[in-house]
């Protein structure tokens, strides 16, 4: 059969089955954050018996294909959480109670072990695994290989699990015992070759997630660890009050978490208001020092009271006598010809004496002196 007309009979199937298979209810609930919690408590519906461990992947509601998976070992007397991942169920979700059938395109509901593994080459797994060759199918056609794995040339409907593996889908994958052995006797048309593999998208029915997921899966598993699928109405019971603890102790963490946060956001601002107000006072302390480094003004104008102490000083000195200095003004010059007038406080009667003593005494000839 060919890639297109089988995909135009899934196309036809799943047409047919929203017409005639029960209304999928519209409401969901919320991801179940710690499954290992809740089967500790006794709260899930579908038994995991002994197993050592346990893989959940759980849905919001029907037609939801995002899956969260989380996987869970068994120490000390109870589960505990060994790691958490996202993956996808089938492209129209988990199947109701009832509608798991070929070309539905839903992944199965319930409570299912591994027992088998297939792929490129075993990453260490205990589980029996088929390492895979170009001859290596998965039974689809109805029959005796129906849903088990063969080697052949394969007819309709059998899938070529080499050319899976080329695609990156089967590089690792861990067969789901849906409709085989051991959990159940194996029903042709109920659908077949639902693993958990990788390729993280949507798919025909299994559950696909990424490829480091899928090895870590197998490299502890051993036969009878198992998986519960579904959503998480169908695959939990209604809280109790271990569950209950559970669910508070987480919203208490998440609180402390918001406090702790909150006040790294108080600090953040105080911090940030801090540094503005530092920043403000150093400029101010600039701008002054800048201020004082300016020339100040040579003087200011006089006040009332330097005016009154100028015009009493005035006074005082016009009171004083005048008193001679030692120098007085230069006499004007007389012109020409004209007798000097006698000042009596200028000239001295030594001073007139000569004068006179002068004008007796005639002049020397110069001019007949022999050099």
């Amino acid at each position: 059969m060919t890639r297109a007309r089988r995909l135009g009979l899934a196309a036809a199937a799943g047409l047919l089955a929203a017409l005639f298979l029960p209304a999928l209810p519209a409401a969901g609930a919320e991801q179940e954050h710690d499954p290992c919690a809740r089967l500790n408590a006794g709260e899930v519906r579908y038994s995991v018996r002994e197993a050592k461990r346990v893989t959940f992947a759980t849905a919001e509601k029907y037609g939801a294909t995002e899956t969260r998976l989380t996987g869970c070992v068994f120490e000390d007397g109870a589960y505990v959480q060994e790691w958490q991942s996202w993956g996808f169920s089938g492209r129209n979700g988990f199947a109701p109670p009832g509608s798991m059938w070929e070309n539905t395109l839903y992944s199965p509901t319930g409570s299912f072990s591994f027992t088998e593994a297939l792929g490129r080459s075993n990453p260490g797994t205990e589980l029996e695994y088929h390492e895979l060759k170009p001859s290596s199918r998965w039974g689809g056609k109805h029959g005796e290989t129906y849903n088990q794995y063969f080697e052949g040339e394969g007819q309709g409907g059998d899938e070529n699990l080499w050319r899976y593996m080329e695609q990156g889908l089967y590089e690792q994958a861990a067969v789901i015992n849906w409709n085989r052995p051991p959990d159940m006797p194996t029903r042709q048309g109920a659908s077949f070759a639902i693993f958990f593999h990788a390729g993280y998208a949507p798919t025909w029915g299994c559950i696909s997630t990424d490829l480091a997921t899928v090895t870590r899966l197998l490299r502890g598993a051993v036969p009878g660890d198992r998986i519960v699928m579904g959503t998480v109405e169908d695959v939990f019971t209604a809280s109790t009050a271990a569950s209950d603890a559970a669910v508070s102790a987480a919203a208490r963490a998440e609180e402390k978490a918001a406090a702790v946060e909150h006040r790294l956001e108080t600090l953040t601002r105080t911090l940030m208001t801090l540094g503005v107000l530092a920043a403000l006072g150093l400029l101010i302390r600039l701008a002054f020092k800048r201020a004082g480094r300016q020339r100040k003004p040579r003087g200011s104008p006089p006040s009332a009271d330097s005016f009154a102490k100028t015009a009493a000083s005035d006074r005082q000195a016009a009171a004083r006598p005048r008193t001679h200095t030692g120098w007085s003004p230069p006499a004007e010059i007389p012109p020409a010809g004209a007798s000097r007038p006698l000042d009596p406080s200028l000239d001295s009667p030594v001073d007139s004496r000569l004068d006179s003593e002068r004008e007796r005494k005639p002049r020397e000839d110069v001019s007949s002196r022999k050099p």
